[in-house]
């Protein structure tokens, strides 16, 4: 009589569908009312309310089209409910007698195994595919028949991208349910997994930001870093993207990367097969344990003993404001060593794990080479500057001087090699110094001023580096010691064609002039005395003609004596600027996510100079400048005033830096 080897048992996959039910049906109820439910309700709620059927069929059509729109909700579910079902069909490995009794049936472990992760994709996919299909019913039913394609195909997306994701995650929950003997940790590990590399490179990079002067810390994560991070990969693919003509009307809509979902699905194959290899190793006697499989127990033991140094390390030197590289480094080793033997503790199921020392000693010894490694910058991460020719463009965030106005915040996307190689110079001095200007440093030397500083490289490679100085001192005695850094801010400052576009030029020339105005003037009285005004409107001045002020401006910048840039508010700062201000509004059109036209509006401001003739003249001329109103000039109060009205370097650097 021939044989034949099984590697599916139905009795034991009807059984286990049947014992987990209200699993499976709760998560069917909510695709249910996702998807035929919600489409009926919308439906027939447009008839309740008098539409004709043909306005409720155009309404069920762009609701039908745009249910692949619920893709983010069903990522969520598919992240829960797979290490849920996970927990059910497998949670016979974490008892010893269900083990045991379970292993004693005449079924091989390939038929267990697959009977059971069978059943638990399953509860995933056949509630998707009745609502899917109880959704299909309804549009067929409902709407014309020449929209069923386009209405079938999204409820098609919508099915095989929730699917792809269902058996990833429910994949990946199977392949870490071979690793533990306990129930709860499962859900711990399957958590952790999933955003372990992100975790990792948070926190590395936290630390050298401590480390490292000038480091920008937490930065834009890499591609490695997004894909090894399944939730966030899949959230940015699942994106459901609709572009629209001119009229508002949706005329193409996709999904935002199919490939990786599709990649993310053929990965959760990979781990089904690599899940049933661990499970053929698997010894029943490990039910209970932490971890089952012994290979892994290191790999356990000091990967919660170096996240655990990173994170509790990090944390502690920050509450204590611990800058300095020892202070950090055994905050950093004393907590690898708890982790360490908070590990032993889960690992041997016992609070006598003292006599696991070497262990500690090992993990302590891995973070005191990796501290050594960032105090002494062994791999020049503090002092790499690249050269010109290496940068294909840099993004500047700077606030480098006075007065207050458009050009005080600067953000700007530089690619002139002339420019590039100012700033480069710049970002050299700032190291060459970096004693002296280091608030952490035991030589900090405080300045007459400060600046902040942030550049963006992008290099020709496509590689990134990215750097941030705040509070950078510069002094009044280097304004002509050539290569300080009091003297590479000031030729970034004498370099006009920059100062332009600090302010934005060309970008208001493209734009439409609706409206000007003073703020800070004195409004002169009959008996000739002065009143503090705030805002000048100019428009409704007689034969107001703001074209022709914007050219005078314009025409005094050019000429160098308007829009001059001061790095210190010295007397010379207050003595060449007005305390009033001239401000431009201006009206632009651009398309938005819907493909339609829309208008904003954006601010150009300016101090006003004795020496701008030009525009001084067209004020006087239209606005009653020097008849009716005053400029209003600087005086020792207002230096204190403005003083305290600026925005701090660094709160102004974040909001530019989310801005842009």
């Amino acid at each position: 009589m021939g044989s034949a080897t099984s590697f599916f048992n139905s009795t034991l996959y009807r059984k286990t569908m049947a014992r987990f039910w209200p699993l499976w049906a709760l998560y069917g109820v909510v695709w249910l009312f996702a998807v035929p439910l919600n489409l009926m309700n919308g439906y027939f709620q447009s008839i309740r309310w008098g539409w004709t059927v043909s306005e409720a069929q155009e309404q069920l059509l762009d609701q039908a089209l745009d249910l692949p729109g619920c893709l983010e909700l069903g990522l969520f579910l598919s992240l829960v409910c797979g290490v849920l079902a996970a927990m059910a069909v497998f949670g016979y490995l974490y008892n010893n007698r269900a083990a045991c009794t379970i292993h004693a049936l005449p079924v091989r472990r390939e038929a267990l195994f697959w009977s059971n992760y069978l059943a638990g994709l399953s509860f995933l996919l056949l509630p998707q595919l009745a609502a899917a299909l109880m959704g299909a019913a309804v549009e067929l039913a409902l709407l014309p028949s020449q929209s069923w394609g386009q209405a079938l195909s999204a409820l098609g997306t919508l099915l095989l991208v929730q699917s792809g994701t269902a058996l990833f995650f429910f994949s990946f929950a199977a392949f870490c349910a071979m690793f533990t003997g306990h129930l709860l940790a499962l859900p711990a590990f399957y958590g952790i997994l999933n955003g372990l590399v992100f975790t990792v490179y948070f926190l590395i990079s936290a630390l050298m930001d401590l480390f490292f002067f000038g480091y920008p810390g937490m930065r834009a994560e890499g591609p490695l870093v997004r894909y090894l991070t399944p939730v966030y990969a899949l959230m940015e693919a699942c994106g459901w993207q609709t572009v629209y003509s001119d009229s508002g009307e949706a005329v193409v809509r996709s999904l935002e990367s199919p490939g990786t979902v599709a990649a993310y699905a053929a990965a959760g194959v990979v781990l089904a097969v690599l899940a049933l290899l661990v499970y053929q190793r698997r010894h029943v006697e490990s039910a209970g344990d932490v971890v089952a499989v012994p290979i892994v127990r290191p790999i356990f033991r000091y990967g919660v003993a170096f996240c655990s140094g990173l994170c509790f390390g990090v944390v502690t030197a920050a509450f204590f404001d611990w800058t300095e590289a020892l202070p950090m480094s055994l905050c950093v080793i004393l907590w690898t060593v708890v982790g360490c033997f908070a590990a032993e503790m889960l690992l041997r199921k016992s609070f006598r794990v003292l006599r696991y020392w070497k262990h500690a000693l090992a993990a302590a010894l891995a973070m005191a080479l990796l501290c050594a490694a960032f105090a002494l910058d062994w791999f020049g991460i503090e002092d790499k500057v690249p050269d010109a020719g290496e940068v294909a463009s840099l993004t500047v965030y700077t606030d480098l001087s006075y007065p207050y106005d458009t050009a005080r915040n600067h953000t700007a996307l530089v690619t002139d090699r002339e420019q590039i190689q100012r700033f480069i110079d710049l970002h050299r001095a700032i190291l060459r110094d970096k004693d002296r200007v280091d608030r952490d440093s035991y030589v900090y030397q405080p300045g007459e001023e400060y600046i902040y500083i942030r550049l963006d490289y992008t290099l020709n490679t496509g590689a990134t580096l990215e750097r941030y100085y705040s509070s950078i001192p510069v002094y009044q005695s280097e304004l002509d010691q050539e290569g300080s850094v009091t003297w590479q801010v000031q030729r970034l400052l004498q370099d006009r064609e920059l100062v332009e576009e600090r302010y934005g030029f060309d970008d208001c020339e493209e734009s439409r002039l609706v409206e000007a105005y003073l703020t800070d003037v004195y409004q002169l009285r009959g008996d000739g005395a002065r009143e503090e005004q705030s805002i000048l409107y100019l428009n409704g001045a007689a034969g107001e003609d703001l074209q022709g002020l914007w050219q005078a401006v314009r025409a005094d910048f050019d000429d160098g004596t308007i829009g001059v840039r001061y790095l210190f508010d010295d007397g010379e700062r207050l003595d060449n600027t007005y305390r009033t201000d001239l401000t431009f509004t201006f009206e632009m059109t651009r398309r938005n996510s819907r493909g339609q036209t829309v208008t904003s509006q954006r601010d150009m401001t300016i101090t006003l100079t004795p020496n701008a003739q030009r525009t001084l003249a067209w004020l006087e001329e239209f606005s009653g400048l020097g008849e009716s109103y005053e400029l209003r000039p600087h005086t020792a109060s207002d230096e204190n005033e403005e003083m305290w009205e600026t925005v701090a370097p660094e709160e102004a650097v974040e909001g530019m830096t989310q801005d842009f």
